[in-house]
């Protein structure tokens, strides 16, 4: 029997919601542009590097009625989506369709669910890795990934992964180099004190070193697939 997990909920065990239709496993679209060039055949085609979110479209059923109020306040909002056919990974998305529930098992016996996630399936598997010397993590996923690094020292400190480094300075006890938002964060956002992209995981093995007085590092590795 086939389920899911939205928001923390389970879809059968708190509302008897059963999957009937898994949504196709599709791969994410990248984002280009086609881009005419007078006097040349074709075109040109300019890679940006990103993907677009991706629509999984499912059919359910609800085997009790009287759960239909909860089960439309319940399927609502931004989160994470985890399918029980892929119990390891997460999904991160939103709902996109109007439920009309009723309707749908009045008629059909079961109703549709639309959800528009990310283009990448993120393992749930995000243990914080601590270095408190130069060391080397091995991507978990199958894509670069975008790690948090929080880092626990004094001064002003370089941190290197791969041949890539970010300079950071006056570091007071810790600072967060967040690969996510792109933002450096003490207590507050301190974006004047980084010189740098924050680094990516790239696929295979990655070497983090750093110079300057740092006692560990924390990493949220955020590893995931494509």
């Amino acid at each position: 029997m086939d389920s899911f997990i939205w928001k923390g909920q389970d879809s059968w065990l708190d509302y008897g919601i059963v999957v009937n239709e898994r949504p196709p496993f599709v791969k994410a679209e990248k984002q280009t542009e086609e881009i005419p060039v007078l006097g040349r055949d074709g075109s040109l085609t300019v890679d940006y590097e990103s993907y677009k979110n991706i629509n999984l479209p499912m059919k359910c059923t609800l085997l009790d009625n009287k759960n239909i109020d909860n089960v439309k306040a319940w399927l609502d909002g931004y989160g994470d989506l985890i399918f029980s056919w892929i119990p390891n990974k997460k999904y991160i998305g939103k709902m996109v369709q109007q439920i009309d529930i009723e309707a749908s098992l009045e008629k059909e016996g079961e109703f549709p669910l639309n959800w528009r996630c990310q283009p990448f399936l993120y393992l749930l598997d995000n243990s914080i890795i601590t270095l408190t010397q130069p060391s080397s993590i091995f991507n978990q996923g199958t894509y670069t990934s975008q790690p948090i690094f929080t880092i626990y020292g004094q001064g002003n400190i370089t941190l290197t992964v791969n041949s890539k480094s970010i300079y950071l300075t006056d570091v007071q006890d810790y600072i967060i180099v967040d690969g996510v938002s792109g933002d450096c964060k003490e207590v507050k956002l301190c974006n004047s004190k980084i010189n740098g992209k924050p680094p990516a995981f790239m696929l295979g093995e990655n070497i983090i070193t750093w110079q300057g007085n740092v006692t560990k590092i924390d990493i949220q590795p955020n590893w995931r697939c494509l």
